[in-house]
């Protein structure tokens, strides 16, 4: 196979739904040694633009297997990093070249055999001529997690996700700034039911909504900081509130990622994301806005490509939680509605300090931010309700 362009990798287009390409096992009985596993061959983008780039594929299998690739009558110009194995492995790279043809989009047909059992997925990438479709909505939905999106410099991007019932539904929205390379916010509704069930996936990767060069590189995380402190790639929708699988891998998108602080992630934040969980339990659906500031920043964090990636100066959540009847601290007074807001410098805090120092109300962030939250919210309860909600935190919330 010829060499591949190793330069920007990226995936730039509107494919934002996982394809799982899956066939069900043979009937025959497990193994001694452990259950069987389900052939399957998941990939998380299948229609890739005319850009060389890369993503993390999965191998699902309970005994050994091998990939082959079939070109039909072209050259070859995809290629994976590990074509053979035994029992399921995640993080397979593959990898693909330019496409420099004007109009002749090309193919590429995955065969997983294990056994006698066979799986295909087909990969295909677009000519070069091909108009990508402007990822930007100029007609904002009215959802409740939303702040206001009259920034013209910002993009506005959703996902979205299908839950374990075949439903189709918003998984996350984000405020993306194309010159910090970063989103400002990301936003997103939560309860049990969004959350679903599954596990971690790590299938880090370019988001298809936000042009490669636009977005960091981060498949070996964030290089030492201009500080010489370490980051991680902190999540602003963090995985475990989307543990369907293909909701799931939406997460581990670039553009949901901020350089933090590892003595933060992994600490007080990670309690602060249990908590918010925990909370959103409690309720029909809680409506959550995370978000990093950079007004001011002087530290930067370098990505894959050496791109000098700013680091925030600080991290916030405003929440808006609703349970339908009324049974939270005062949320009879407000229509079921409850508000709370949380601020932190970046940097090392005790979980203590999470209800103590980093809580205000929305009222307080947003003046803080210059942010307007919750935008739709008058639109449901009127706005003096709405105004409650936001200048008050309720005791229920400690």
């Amino acid at each position: 196979m010829s060499q591949l362009n190793r330069g920007r990798r990226g995936l730039v287009g509107t494919t934002l739904l996982t394809a799982m390409l899956f066939l069900a096992s043979s009937c025959n009985e497990p193994q001694e040694q452990g259950p069987s596993v389900d052939l399957a061959l998941s990939i998380p983008s299948t229609e890739l633009t005319k850009d060389a780039g890369e993503q993390y594929i999965k191998v699902s299998a309970s005994s050994t297997w091998i990939i082959n690739l079939d070109f039909g009558d072209s050259d070859a110009w995809l290629e994976l990093d590990q074509v053979s194995g035994n029992g399921s492995v995640n993080g397979i790279t593959m990898s693909w070249s330019e496409n420099s043809s004007k109009t002749a989009s090309r193919s590429c047909t995955l065969v997983l055999i294990s056994g006698s059992e066979t799986v295909q997925g087909i990969v295909t990438q677009a000519a070069a001529g091909s108009t990508p479709v402007d990822p930007v909505l100029t007609d904002i939905p009215k959802w409740l997690e939303l702040p206001a999106t009259d920034d013209e410099s910002l993009q506005f991007v959703t996902h979205g996700m299908t839950l374990a019932s075949g439903t189709q539904t918003r998984n996350y929205s984000f405020y993306y700034d194309l010159s910090l390379m970063q989103s400002v916010w990301v936003a997103y509704p939560l309860n049990d039911g969004l959350k679903g069930s599954g596990s971690r996936t790590n299938e880090w990767g370019l988001d298809p909504s936000i042009a490669s060069d636009q977005q960091p590189t981060l498949y070996s995380g964030f290089s030492t900081g201009s500080d010489g402190n370490r980051y991680d790639r902190g999540h602003q929708l963090p995985s475990a509130d989307r543990l369907i699988y293909n909701a799931n891998v939406q997460t581990f998108y670039f553009t949901n990622m901020t350089p933090q602080l590892s003595s933060l992630n992994q600490n007080s934040w990670a309690t602060f994301e249990t908590k918010v969980r925990d909370w959103s339990s409690s309720m029909d659906t809680l409506y959550v806005v995370t978000g990093a500031n950079y007004e001011g920043y002087t530290v930067t964090a370098a990505d894959n490509l050496g791109n000098p990636i700013p680091v925030p100066v600080g991290y916030f959540k405003a929440l808006l939680g609703y349970k339908k009847n009324a049974t939270l601290g005062n949320s009879n007074a407000t229509s079921g509605y409850l508000g709370i807001a949380f601020y932190c410098d970046h940097k090392a805090y005790s979980d203590s300090a999470i209800m103590s120092e980093w809580v205000m109300t929305i009222d307080e962030l947003e003046e803080k931010l210059g942010y307007d939250f919750f935008v739709n919210l008058p639109d449901k309860i009127g706005s003096d309700q709405a105004a409650t909600v936001e200048s008050t935190v309720d005791s229920w919330w400690k």
